[in-house]
């Protein structure tokens, strides 16, 4: 699996059934379980509000094909306020079709008509209880799958594997395009950010026709290495005439126009969220490393928690020298997690599950393809089930 091991996922073995997956956005559907198990619908309906007004308007969320980022975005946009404003428990998936609660501070119900073929709004209520990321019990999860074929496993069988548990690996999604966030992740440690900056906004990568052409008019346009001689009215028109959707592009080389050189400050004009998704992209890889070693030795092994790597990181003798021969490997030192000139790229240890158990898991044949439903508490990923189902051709067309 030389794909899954660009993410640090060896030694997972699988059951190899086949089919086609993601064929289309509505073949995986993505629904918010909030803490007292309401799974928030995916179905478009009017509704009336309460007139009682609180500090925040909640509202479910209704998406297919965008991101939560560019969700947030949209509205921000679209509403006139900043997306500061705007919090949700979580990001949902960007194939497939989601739900996910959100919450705007100070916003009268009767401003909020916003709606695209993409994404509408429903369940609008006022509260004093604002949304915020992990305050969620998990996500309900519909996969359909098409063409399916068993190849001759037992599905009874099949499903009380899977309810034993499955190895807790950090999904493809935590790593970015191409697995792109590990790289700059690293560089950020290395306190190289001119190099970060460039992974992040000139670096190929797999994404849309229209973004690569746009991409690669910004790496032909703006060299780096020579500062000095940018052709400044050039850039500003090939900026011009980016889309809507790569305001980060946008917006971090007008600063860089500005603040010749401050590649820390352009990156810090990613919101906050975003950038510790691709500030903790190494605390992941290290992470799936230590699990796979953990799984090449056998499953009576693996203990409860696996630490990650962070500055005030205590290990035991067994992580120690895991992690350690990790980090070398990687050539990053322990003292690299805590940087004093990006403070907020100092990261601390916490401890993450070394397996998940899927509750309510189903597996039905339909005249030909098959419907998989299961429901996954937070900090698990669907992908890494449907990994241990599919194999690696999950990866490649997730």
């Amino acid at each position: 699996m030389d794909n899954l091991e660009n993410i640090g996922i060896k030694y997972f073995d699988t059951f190899n059934l086949s089919g086609k997956l993601f064929e289309r956005e509505e073949d995986f559907i993505v629904q918010e379980i909030e803490e007292n198990g309401e799974i928030l619908s995916v179905v478009k309906t009017d509704g009336n509000i309460s007139r009682d007004k609180q500090d925040f308007l909640t509202f479910t969320l209704v998406k297919r094909g965008v991101s939560t980022p560019e969700a947030v975005k949209s509205l921000s946009r679209n509403l006139h306020i900043s997306f500061k404003r705007i919090a949700y428990n979580g990001n949902k998936d960007k194939r497939a079709l989601t739900s996910q609660k959100m919450s705007i501070f100070k916003f009268d119900a009767e401003n909020l008509k916003f709606s695209t073929d993409r994404i509408f709004i429903r369940d609008l209520a006022y509260s004093n209880d604002p949304c915020k990321i992990g305050k969620l019990y998990g996500n309900h999860f519909t996969v359909k799958v098409r063409d399916f074929n068993d190849n001759n496993k037992d599905l009874d069988k099949l499903k009380e594997e899977i309810i034993k548990g499955i190895p807790n690996f950090y999904g493809p999604q935590r790593f970015g395009s191409s697995s792109l966030n590990i790289e700059v992740s690293k560089s950020i440690l290395k306190k190289d950010f001119k190099t970060a900056f460039f992974l992040l906004v000139l670096k190929e990568r797999a994404e849309s026709k229209l973004n690569a052409y746009k991409r690669k008019g910004l790496r032909e346009t703006i060299n780096l290495d020579d500062t000095n001689n940018l052709d400044r009215e050039k850039i500003k028109e090939v900026l011009a005439s980016l889309p809507g959707f790569m305001y980060f592009e946008k917006e971090s080389i007008a600063y860089l126009l500005e603040h010749k050189n401050d590649y820390a400050g352009a990156i810090r004009l990613m919101p906050k969220y975003s950038r510790l998704i691709i500030l903790q992209a190494f605390q992941y890889y290290v992470f799936n490393q230590t699990l796979s070693e953990l799984l090449k030795e056998g499953y009576d092994e693996i203990p409860g928690d696996i630490p990650t790597i962070g500055y005030d990181m205590l290990l035991d003798e067994k992580f120690e020298t895991i992690i350690n021969g990790i980090l070398e490997r990687e050539g990053i030192g322990r003292d690299m997690f805590k940087i004093s000139s990006m403070p907020e790229a100092s990261l601390k240890s916490f401890k993450h599950p070394s397996m998940f158990f899927p509750e309510d898991f189903s597996i039905k044949e339909e005249g030909g393809d098959a419907i998989i439903t299961f429901n996954l508490k937070k900090g698990s990923y669907a992908t890494i089930l449907l990994i241990k189902l599919f194999g690696e051709a999950v990866y490649k067309s997730s």
